[in-house]
């Protein structure tokens, strides 16, 4: 069996930490590997290389989504981690910003929720790869 894919939550509302955490422990295809609510832990436990996929708020209590974002691209997101902002700042300008900055999915706090787990569940399932010969 393939190890769980590695998220890291970067999110400051402590009811929507509880949540999605939940969602993507209970998935059995995943495992929480970090939760923060700033940018500086974010990036530190990214450059761990420990980390398979994240899912990153755009305010954070310190710091924001978009340094994180900008860290990855400058560094050319050496671990390959997937990328996906879920946020209520849906803005074209804000979307533009994190697609200049290489994120794979931009979603929509209020109206995207579970797709969030549904992409990491995607996610998890393409890097299993083919089942064991009996």
């Amino acid at each position: 069996m393939a190890r769980p894919l590695n998220v890291l939550l970067i999110e400051d509302s402590a009811e929507l930490r509880e949540t999605l955490s939940q969602s993507i422990e209970a998935s059995g295809a995943m495992m929480l590997k970090g939760v923060t609510d700033n940018s500086h832990d974010a990036i530190r436990m990214l450059d761990s290389g420990t980390i398979d996929a994240a899912v990153i708020d755009l305010h954070l209590r310190e710091g924001s989504g978009l340094l994180v974002l900008a860290h990855l691209a400058r560094n050319g997101n050496p671990h390959h981690v997937l990328r996906i902002v879920l946020t209520n700042h849906v803005t074209p300008m804000f979307r533009r910003s994190c697609e200049r900055l290489g994120l794979d999915h931009f979603l929509d706090k209020s109206l995207e929720f579970d797709r969030a787990i549904e992409l990491l569940e995607e996610y998890a399932a393409t890097r299993r790869g083919p089942p064991d010969a009996a």
